[in-house]
């Protein structure tokens, strides 16, 4: 079937189904997600997997791993949801991903519920742009495909709970769903003025962990220790490390520690986020943050650190490349020319390309902005046409891409 007759079934099944998508995005972006808050997190899930249920789908929670041993906050983390067409033993065929979590924490949804405003053209509330309005889009273009009978080959649709944090527990449980997969297309926020992603940074997390000696701060200093001590002099020792103009970052953004003001600190931590353009600019960048904390400068205190790279950077590879001409092709169809962008935020797209050597295109989702901020926001304009040119996309990388080798993971 030509583009231009696939075009225009999806133009008639979509023809009627915005009311029903933003129904959909008001319930979920009002619902809390916050990453570290993996039961918040699963009741998204449960939400997303009833209703593909409802549409046809074979929708699983799938179990999580063990946590590593030095790394126990990971229990409290969600689980990956995944629906599909056909039964698992047939293969990923075209996947579309994307996360539930967010970064806002609980009670930010009652605060900031969605809102629509046609008149700017916007959408806001916690994690409407990011990803929310992606997820909506993944199901209902996966539905489109179903009920029109157009999709040649099975699809598989992954909801993950952690990539805010670099998708520290599903990158493994993605890696066993997707593998093999014909094309991946992750539905991020697509860039204002018709961008989508087929470059990508990539992302490390990590976690310092400083123990010291308490004391009284005015009677016995000296015997003490200082954890908060020590941390600063990591963190200063850590923003030695940036490197803006070949993309590479090192931030310290979260930090607790001490017990009260007037006691020298028996323990501080803190979480660094690393992005890089080059997995090895990211590999050799957490080796020196794991160096910088192995000598402690304040006598008696040690350090721990865990964690590493996390999301490998989405490079442009000849089938990424060539997946991308697809979605020009697409556009084309659509009167809606898109323009491949270089993006500074890293995806699970990256994990998919980098690690699973898969075609992959990323920031399908509809144009927004200003993520992880109050204001935030998506086009809701855009819905329907990103919707339309990741069906056609789809669609176009069923027939052209086979089945890929499966990688060693």
């Amino acid at each position: 079937m030509e583009l231009t007759q696939w075009k225009e079934k999806l133009d008639v099944w979509f023809n009627d189904k915005e009311p029903e998508m933003l129904t959909l995005l008001e319930r979920i972006v009002n619902m809390d997600s916050f990453s570290h808050d993996g039961d918040d997190v699963n009741k998204v899930g449960e939400t997303l997997a009833a209703w593909m249920a409802e549409v046809g789908f074979q929708t699983a929670r799938l179990p999580k791993r063990p946590s590593p041993p030095d790394e126990p906050w990971m229990d409290s983390l969600g689980n990956v949801f995944c629906a599909r067409s056909h039964a698992e033993e047939a293969g990923p065929g075209v996947a579309f991903i994307g996360h539930m979590d967010t970064v806002f924490p609980a009670g930010t949804a009652a605060a900031r519920p969605f809102r629509l405003d046609r008149a700017a053209d916007r959408a806001t509330g916690p994690g409407a742009a990011d990803m929310k309005a992606g997820l909506v889009q993944n199901m209902f273009v996966a539905r489109a495909l179903k009920e029109l009978g157009l999709m040649p080959v099975p699809m598989t649709l992954t909801f993950t709970p952690d990539e805010e944090l670099g998708s520290a527990s599903s990158a493994s449980i993605l890696g066993e769903q997707l593998n093999g997969a014909h094309a991946v297309l992750c539905s991020e926020a697509g860039y204002p003025g018709n961008g989508v992603t087929i470059e990508r940074k990539g992302s490390g997390h990590m976690l310092l962990e400083i123990t010291g000696k308490a004391a009284h701060a005015g009677r016995n200093y000296e015997e003490g220790a200082s954890a908060i001590l020590e941390l600063a002099h990591n963190i200063l020792a850590f923003n030695e490390h940036l490197d803006l103009t070949n993309g590479t970052t090192v931030n310290t953004g979260l930090i607790s520690g001490g017990i009260s003001a007037n006691s020298v600190a028996p323990n501080a931590w803190a979480r660094l986020h690393l992005s890089f353009a080059r997995l090895e600019d990211g590999l050799a960048l957490a080796d020196r943050v794991r160096e910088e904390t192995a000598c402690c400068k304040v006598p008696g205190t040690h350090a721990h650190v865990s964690g590493g790279v996390r999301l490998p950077p989405l490079e442009t590879t000849p089938t990424v490349r060539q997946l991308y001409e697809l979605a020009a092709h697409a556009g084309e169809c659509l009167d809606y020319y898109i323009h491949a962008e270089h993006s500074k935020g890293a995806a699970e797209s990256g994990y998919c390309s980098s690690v699973l050597g898969l075609p992959v295109l990323c920031s399908m989702g509809p144009e927004g902005a200003d993520m992880h901020s109050p204001a935030e926001y998506f086009r809701p304009s855009t819905l329907i046409p990103r919707c339309k040119l990741m069906a056609l996309t789809a669609l176009q990388a069923a027939h052209v891409f086979t089945a890929a080798p499966k990688a060693r993971l």
